[in-house]
């Protein structure tokens, strides 16, 4: 084993590398609210994690190339596990597509689940693999370009789930015949895959063709659910409160299993029977206050009831921001509204204190709230506004990232603004307002990082947003400020917490970024610090694949890399701890060689000999002579000898004592000077 811990330079295999432990596991969709925290915010052991990739080849954290799924052993505290056990599952309202279900499964090895998000597709997912009595059920994490059965695992008497919602594209064509020969091979090990998808994915042809293993579960009975919750903890007493008068509308309207989730929780809050009231309006988003809100000034002009109700939704996207900051909200919706006034109008209007008390804007000081003795208000209205008004959705996002670009609204307000999104994408389960978060300006792209780093830990949202990042970094036609916006993504808190797959998305920018970008240079930087290891391992596995030597673009990927990680101290610490190993050293020099040889790497690559010279040869000597004999070997090849004729004199003429002896080392005399001849 090398010092990168790559081992010799061959494509790792099953038998090469150890099945990986994360820090922080990447988790599927989660069904609910109620799911528990992860295991490593509990102090408990990760669930196992190991990753296969196509043809089933073990995959070591990443490839730069090629797919892989990652496998997650489900624990038994996991909170839909628990949901999932005998005298606390609620079956379907629809008892024949859970009997259908249960069939297909058997059948075909694998069925689909299709149905909205939020009504217990995962814990039916759990409670079906259990009833087919598998000894492991694991959910499966893909990395992948494209949606394939190639990387999916096929051991024996295993239980899968895979969700496949929230796709940023849809399957091709023979998945789904790829899938019934994946589902036959589970079958015959005694093994089931059951996937998660929503009507909004899976539709028309791929629909169409898998009906024999589809099945169309519904939420199970509102009522029920939250009577099992109550009945598994220390409230079981209670049930009785369900009775409850303040209910009946709830009842009615049978929410889904999220909701029924959330209600549980709600009830178990309520410190009396009595005090139930306030709580369920809550639960209920304040119809009546938000009705009330958006009905102000209703018996003025049009112009005057748009003025009141702009500044009700800033007031909800900018909620504990300066009252300065609500205002330009509002008069920026305005403007989105083409309601443009003019100076006179505008000095004519009511005073900014007159706008807010219209619309029932409460001040403390220069922040602003809605009537805070009704929690959860503020996103009740702007849950309103995208559920009562779907047609104007593309302006409202519009508005609402531009307020988060606006330089003259404060950082910490425009922060406000992006979680307010951030909430809404999540509870509306609405991938677009993520895609537009993506368009920040760059001026305040570091908010757009903070929400997508948080979005990507989203137990529903999270899978999508980390696709979204991979094909941004794997599409030609992606704008630069995304790419610039995942490396950021993939340099900070989100990396540190998942380093492979961060690792393989900066792996691809890197390609995509002009060599030596400041900005790849300190993502790696700042992984290379935190996660040293996991940098290490990704480097040397990268170097020593000989399919990266063979392909340009690939090529061009993993030179980006190197260069970047040599680009720090920290990085450059790390490449150099296993340099007296010899396969490491090959591969340094190889990757020295690469960049000086490919289109723009001569400039970059120079630049970076030069730091190495400044630092080994006054700050850092006791490394000197290792990095010498290295830049020795680099540049003793007849085809880079060269390269001391840009680096050997300084400014004033003087030969560089470093480089001279480099030169030295390399055993190749020096060229004699050439004879001039007076004129």
């Amino acid at each position: 084993m090398n010092g990168f811990g790559a081992g010799a330079p061959q494509e790792p295999g099953p038998q090469d590398l150890p099945p990986a432990r994360p820090t922080a596991p990447i988790g599927p969709g989660r069904e609910t609210a109620a799911a528990g925290p992860l295991p490593s915010q509990t102090g408990q052991d990760s669930p196992a994690l190991s990753q296969v990739g196509d043809r089933n080849v073990q995959a070591y954290m990443l490839f730069l190339h090629g797919d892989f799924v990652n496998r997650v052993q489900v624990p038994p505290t996991d909170a839909e596990f628990l949901a999932s056990a005998n005298g606390r599952f609620v079956r379907p309202r629809n008892p024949e597509q859970w009997s259908a279900a249960r069939d297909a499964c058997r059948t075909f090895g694998v069925v689909v689940l299709n149905a909205p998000p939020g009504t217990g597709r995962r814990t039916q997912a759990l409670r079906l693999l259990r009833d087919l009595a598998v000894r492991q059920i694991e959910d499966l994490v893909p990395e992948w370009s494209k949606v394939s059965t190639g990387p999916l695992p096929d051991d024996q008497g295993c239980g899968f789930v895979l969700d496949l919602s929230n796709l940023p594209e849809p399957p091709a064509d023979r998945f789904v015949d790829d899938l019934v020969t994946y589902g036959k091979k589970l079958r015959a090990k005694g093994s089931y895959l059951v996937v998660l998808a929503t009507p909004d994915d899976w539709n028309g042809h791929l629909a169409d063709r898998t009906v024999e293993f589809t099945a169309w579960p519904e939420a199970p009975d509102a009522r029920a659910l939250v009577e099992a919750e109550l009945r598994a903890g220390p409230l079981a007493d209670r049930i009785d409160w369900l009775n409850e008068p303040a209910l009946d509308r709830i009842w009615s309207g049978n929410p889904g299993a999220r909701e029924a989730h959330r209600l549980a929780g709600v009830i178990s809050r309520a410190e009396k029977r009595d005090g139930l009231g306030p709580l369920v309006d809550e639960f209920r988003n304040w119809p009546t206050a938000v009705e009330e809100l958006l009905q102000r000034g209703a018996a003025a002009a049009q112009a005057t009831v748009l003025a009141i109700r702009a500044t009700v939704w800033a007031g909800a996207l900018l909620d504990g921001g300066q009252r300065g900051s609500v205002i330009r909200a509002s008069d920026a919706l305005q403007k989105e509204l083409a309601l443009e006034r003019s100076p006179a109008q505008v000095l004519a209007d009511a005073t900014s204190a007159s706008r807010l008390k219209a619309a029932g804007i409460e001040s403390n000081g220069e922040r602003v709230h809605h009537d805070p003795s009704k929690p959860g208000l503020a996103m009740a209205v702007l849950r309103s506004l995208w559920t009562e008004f779907p047609t104007q959705r593309d302006l409202i996002r519009r508005w609402a990232v531009g307020v988060i670009s606006n330089r003259s609204i404060p950082e910490a307000d425009a922060r406000l603004a992006a979680k307010a999104l951030h909430n809404l994408a999540v509870d509306r389960r609405d991938r677009s307002i993520l895609d537009e978060l993506a368009d920040v300006r760059a001026s305040r792209r570091s908010l757009a990082a903070e929400t997508l780093t948080t979005a990507a830990g989203d137990p529903e949202l999270g899978r999508y947003v980390r696709d979204r990042l991979l094909q941004w970094v794997s599409s030609n036609g992606t704008a630069e400020h995304k790419v610039d916006l995942v490396v950021e993504i993939c340099g900070g808190k989100w990396g540190e917490e998942n380093p492979g797959p961060a690792l393989t998305r900066l792996g691809k920018a890197a390609g995509r970024k002009e060599l030596g970008a400041d900005g790849v240079r300190r993502a790696f930087q700042q992984l290379a610090d935190k996660r040293p290891d996991e940098v290490r391992k990704a480097v040397g596995q990268w170097l020593a694949a000989p399919r990266v030597w063979a392909d340009p673009k690939l090529k061009r990927q993993v030179l980006g890399v190197f260069l970047a990680v040599i680009g720090s101290d920290e990085g450059t610490d790390l490449i150099l701890a296993g340099a007296a190993e010899p396969d490491t050293r090959k591969q340094i020099v190889q990757a020295w060689q690469g960049l000086l040889g490919i289109e723009g790497g001569k400039e970059a690559g120079v630049a970076q000999m030069q730091r190495w010279r400044a630092r080994f040869d006054q700050e850092d000597a006791a490394q000197r002579d290792t990095v010498q004999n290295m830049l020795a070997e680099v540049l003793g090849a007849s085809e880079f000898q060269r390269f001391f004729d840009m680096v050997m004199v300084d400014d004033s003429g003087s030969v560089i004592p470093f480089w001279r002896e480099t030169l030295r080392r390399t055993h190749v005399p020096p060229e004699p000077p050439r004879e001039t001849t007076a004129p």
